[in-house]
């Protein structure tokens, strides 16, 4: 969640005069361009699904009534060659939340040009159209469309050009730190907490991939920050926001899939003595997913020469049911008034409208949006909430035999 003053959080929670979106264009750390750029339609988004490096990104139209906007250089005031976008979130007249900071990647301006005849003492062109003093020249008047990422990305583009080993005695934080410390500063919020990188480990090229390894390791994760910070965060945390009718909530509705939906587990091994191969399964054999009921027969395999006898084979499988169905979600789509403090990592609490009463529903963040032309329409969000926990909510617990903790030792824990 973004850093927020107590009277702009408070703002946030009443009734307000209509935010606005204030953009600074800066290259080399000085403004590129001498006054906030005039914007008309916007948006911004977030991304946060573990495929995704460079989570968030930026739509402006800039209004340029002279033609002076549409870059043609790279290193032009709005050029692609470097210039960052500062984003200030204004909330109606009670302050401001600094939002992000991003890197112009596109320029893409449309023009329209106009002919005006103007006086000039003495023009006279030979065969010209034109009368005597006078001359037409070109008027272009300009939208330029921008597209920005977060500073991320400078990251992302800066390759490892050969394989690196940590120094002696790296953790994983101040790895990260070695890795991005060109281009922003690190925060490490509360409930973090850093480990040793073994020795033996081995970067290759994609610096920002081996970022997400690290911190993958402490089942941490990195977003950007309003004032150009990277802060590493952790996701398992209480709720910051709850969202409920009559307290923003404008909609909410929800998604099923059945991609992914599995409901038998195979494992494979080898046995240590005779090496014959060893096989175990595991599946359900209640519930709407039961193995070969209405959704029918889907396995998910795993093999591994580490797994020597049919006991180990049996635990994992056993770990991998658990673990999948700890996984298990429903996304719902919500609908919100602006909400700019919020970010993808988030976690958030959902007042449910369902016949009768209001459930209530925690989850994550995974995807945030929100839009203007100029003044903000609302934030849209995709809130992740684990199945059994909506389950409980709606008065059942499916599965519970099935998720058994902690995972058993293995031989190569």
């Amino acid at each position: 969640m973004r850093t927020v003053q107590e009277h702009v959080r408070l703002a946030l929670e009443s009734s307000r005069t209509a935010d606005t979106l204030t953009v600074w264009a800066w290259r080399n750390d000085k403004l590129a361009h001498p006054e906030p750029l005039d914007i008309a339609d916007w948006s911004l988004e977030d991304d946060g699904n573990d495929n995704v490096k460079v989570n968030q990104r930026c739509s402006f139209t800039v209004l340029d009534p002279d033609g002076s906007l549409g870059a043609w250089k790279f290193d032009d005031p709005l050029g692609t060659g470097g210039t960052r976008l500062q984003v200030i979130w204004n909330v109606g007249d009670n302050g401001s939340i600094n939002y992000n900071w991003y890197r112009i990647q596109d320029n893409d301006p449309a023009e329209v040009v106009e002919w005006r005849r103007i006086f000039e003492a003495g023009l006279e062109e030979p065969d010209s159209e034109v009368k005597p003093n006078y001359r037409d020249v070109p008027l272009v008047k300009a939208a330029v469309k921008l597209t920005g990422v977060d500073i991320t990305d400078y990251v992302d583009t800066d390759k490892l050009e050969a394989p690196e080993s940590p120094p002696a005695g790296a953790t994983y934080i101040s790895e990260f730190r070695r890795f991005t410390q060109d281009y922003f500063p690190t925060v490490v919020d509360a409930g973090v907490v850093d480990g040793v990188v073994p020795p033996n480990t081995v970067y290759e090229k994609e610096r920002l991939e081996n970022c997400q390894d690290l911190l993958t390791r402490i089942n941490a994760k990195y977003r950007m920050g309003g004032d150009g910070e990277c802060h590493i965060y952790r996701t398992n945390t209480a709720p910051v926001l709850r969202i409920e009718p009559g307290r923003g909530l404008i909609s909410v509705a929800r998604r099923q899939s059945s991609k992914g939906l599995k409901n038998r587990w195979v494992v494979e091994g080898k046995d240590a003595v005779t090496g014959f191969p060893v096989t175990a399964a595991v599946q359900l054999d209640a519930g709407a997913l039961r193995y070969g009921g209405p959704h029918g027969k889907a396995q998910e395999f795993y093999t591994s020469e580490m797994i020597t006898s049919t006991t180990q084979a049996v635990a994992y499988a056993d770990v991998m049911r658990g673990e999948a169905l700890n996984k298990l979600s429903i996304d719902l789509d919500v609908e919100t008034l602006p909400r700019p403090e919020l970010q993808c990592g988030d976690r958030v609490e959902i007042g449910y409208p369902i016949t009768g009463k209001v459930i209530y529903l925690k989850g994550m963040i995974v995807r945030l949006k929100s839009a203007g032309n100029p003044i903000p329409t609302g934030t849209t969000l995709t809130v992740r909430c684990n199945y059994t926990d909506v389950m409980v909510a709606l008065g059942t617990t499916p599965w519970a035999k099935y998720l058994t903790g902690n995972k058993p030792p293995l031989p190569w824990d």
